[in-house]
């Protein structure tokens, strides 16, 4: 048998969002997170005409639960691959004789999930790797498969591999390069004066940007990242920046850089994996806010003061930092919002527009007014804004989440279609 290839048709979209809203309506209770997938999602590219969707669950549990409503819009459940692919629940329909969705439901941080999201989005930024692919399946829509599933996909395997590799590379040091900048940016404007009541210095060469402060003794004031190599010279440089400063410090390395050599090296230079920040990453296409009683507007530095006081204290930073926070406010790449009850400042967040690029940071909110939708409608503004800008990819970092220290801004992201990257870990130091 061959295998259909479609010239892109603009109608594939379409209807993505007319299932998509259906197995919301239904089903919407059982996942946090929906998305066009494969290559119907791809502008321009050709596609075997049936549309994937990937939905993105807390749990395998969570997914497995969706079998008796997906088969009660007309899905048939396909268990079949679940030997191999036991994290996945995978379903599709027919109309007329004639395939029209497959849908696959997994935990939507699973690798499973993500590496074909990065696949896909690698493309709509890469027309050589886009028409190089487009090429392959073009060629192999020619050829007769006896079974499709096991001889066209393994195929396409060796090409996939390649640029799959490509996406990951391309986009770890994008989203490096953005943090990094981002990070000089928050303290970029603070005046000497600033610096000198926080004890406060920083190292900006190349990509890598270092932070310190000799009043505060956690690593999230006290980091460097953005590396491209770590190496003696690179350790050495951040040693002579951190020198004299009691407590500890935190190389965040991409996970890259990180292999066995790497860590043993650390290791001898007393350094001590403590955990890892997951980033992510996401478009800048709009998303629903469930919205918030309160006011919420852009601020200018007529707030930069109560910004940074409330950032310090919802953060529990020195109020020595006040001066350096309130710095950004207004500046030509931070936009700012903040969420009021009445005339009260009560919350607040940020975006450091770099370009193409964007970082999201400063994301507060006082704890009695938590829960009442602030957060959401804060990330909305923020991403509007940005695309307004031009903006097409924007990035955050968060704690992992786990049952002991679970992270509500972990699934926060997930269920505003952020996409889990990679775990970043955090190599400390303490002198």
């Amino acid at each position: 048998m061959k295998v259909e290839i479609s010239p892109y048709n603009p109608a594939w979209k379409d209807k993505y969002k007319a299932e998509a809203e259906l197995i919301r309506k239904k089903c919407g209770s059982h996942f946090i997170t929906i998305e066009h997938a494969g290559s119907t999602s791809v502008e321009g590219l050709a596609a075997k005409p049936i549309v994937d969707i990937y939905i993105g669950t807390k749990t395998l549990a969570d997914a497995h639960s969706m079998i008796p409503c997906m088969q009660s819009i007309g899905y048939e459940y396909v268990s079949e691959f679940e030997n191999g692919l036991p994290f996945r629940r995978y379903f599709r329909k027919e109309a007329d004789g004639r395939r029209e969705f497959n849908v696959h439901i997994t935990p939507a941080s699973h690798p499973f999930r993500v590496n074909d999201l990065v696949f896909r989005d690698y493309l709509t930024v890469n027309p050589k790797a886009k028409k190089e692919y487009e090429a392959l399946k073009i060629e192999l829509g020619k050829k007769n498969w006896s079974l499709e599933k096991e001889s066209y996909t393994k195929a396409k395997t060796e090409l996939c591999l390649k640029i799959k590799d490509e996406a990951y590379r391309y986009f770890g040091k994008l989203y490096e390069d953005t943090e990094s900048g981002a990070t000089y940016l928050m303290h970029k404007y603070a005046s000497k004066e600033a610096c000198e009541k926080a004890k406060f210095s920083m190292l900006h060469k190349g990509n890598v940007t270092a932070i310190r402060t000799d009043i505060f003794p956690g690593f999230s004031l006290n980091r460097a990242l953005g590396f491209s190599v770590m190496n003696t010279e690179t350790l050495n440089r951040m040693e002579y920046f951190f020198r004299g400063k009691s407590g500890k410090f935190a190389l965040q390395i991409h996970p890259s850089l990180m292999d066995e050599n790497t860590k043993a090296f650390l290791h001898s230079r007393n350094y001590s994996y403590a955990n890892s920040w997951v980033t992510f990453y996401r478009d800048s296409s709009p998303i629903e806010s469930r919205g918030t009683n309160l006011e919420i507007k852009e601020i200018g530095k007529e707030y930069a003061a109560k910004f940074a006081v409330i950032l310090n204290d919802v953060f529990s930073f020195p109020h020595e930092f006040d001066d350096i926070a309130a710095s950004t406010v207004g500046q030509k790449e931070w936009i700012t919002f903040m969420a009021f009850d009445g005339s009260t400042p009560v919350g607040s967040a940020g975006i450091c527009i770099t370009g193409e690029t964007s970082y999201l940071s400063f994301a507060n909110v006082l704890p009695e007014y938590r829960r009442l939708g602030i957060q959401g409608e804060l990330l909305s503004r923020r991403i509007d804004a940005a695309r307004k800008r031009g903006v097409k990819w924007i990035t955050v970092d968060t704690a992992e989440n786990s049952e002991e220290n679970p992270n509500p801004s972990y699934w926060n992201m997930l269920r505003h279609g952020f996409r889990l990257l990679y775990h970043r870990p955090n190599y400390v130091k303490i002198q």
